[in-house]
């Protein structure tokens, strides 16, 4: 066997590999996620989420997703002494906006965080005309991948008459909704729209 012949053997596994990665960097998160075959033990995190008396669940990172959060809404028993949500990098989608729209499992929660993640406009129009999140006094929405129409359902929503902070930056606004957020929530003590570099 020649040199060159056995150099083009020791590369096909190489090229293959490289196919392969390239491939799966072009499919979608979503899809990429449903290879990620490890199954979550959603009782232990959640469990290991709850500080301070129940009254903080931090689930940040935990990629629980829509099915986890299907879950947890589940538990409400569990929920009715927490204050504050953290739900960042979880994978959630529209159907997890919706989800909190429709639920009444936390009575008492001040501060909703749920940054980085895919709410997009039908999740965002469906948490701004949520009923059971009222006390709201902290939401923190960036980097969901809103664009105008989930931002004015904000901005025309009378759903969180307590609400002091907004955090929207990292989505896609016009300067017309921009401008449209800052008068609907003038009263603010805290509205971020843009990211500073």
């Amino acid at each position: 066997m020649t040199s060159r012949a056995q150099a083009g053997r020791a590369a096909f596994p190489f090229r293959v590999l490289l196919v392969l990665a390239l491939l799966f960097l072009s499919m979608p998160w979503q899809a990429r996620a449903q290879l990620d075959v490890h199954e979550i033990d959603y009782e232990k995190v959640f469990a290991e989420g709850f500080s301070r008396g129940g009254t903080v669940l931090n689930l940040s990172g935990k990629k629980i997703g829509d099915e986890g959060l299907k879950r947890l809404l589940q538990k409400k028993d569990r929920l009715r002494k927490v204050k504050k949500l953290d739900l960042r990098y979880c994978e959630l989608t529209e159907a997890a906006g919706k989800m909190l729209a429709q639920t009444d499992a936390f009575p008492a929660l001040k501060a909703l965080e749920i940054r980085h993640n895919f709410l997009m406009d039908a999740g965002t129009s469906a948490l701004a005309d949520a009923s059971g999140l009222g006390g709201l006094e902290k939401l923190g929405l960036g980097w969901n991948e809103v664009r105008d129409a989930g931002a004015l359902a904000l901005a025309d929503s009378k759903r969180f008459p307590k609400l002091k902070k907004l955090d929207l930056r990292g989505n896609y606004f016009a300067d017309k909704t921009k401008e449209a957020l800052g008068k609907s929530f003038a009263g603010l003590r805290d509205l971020k729209l843009t990211s500073s570099l």
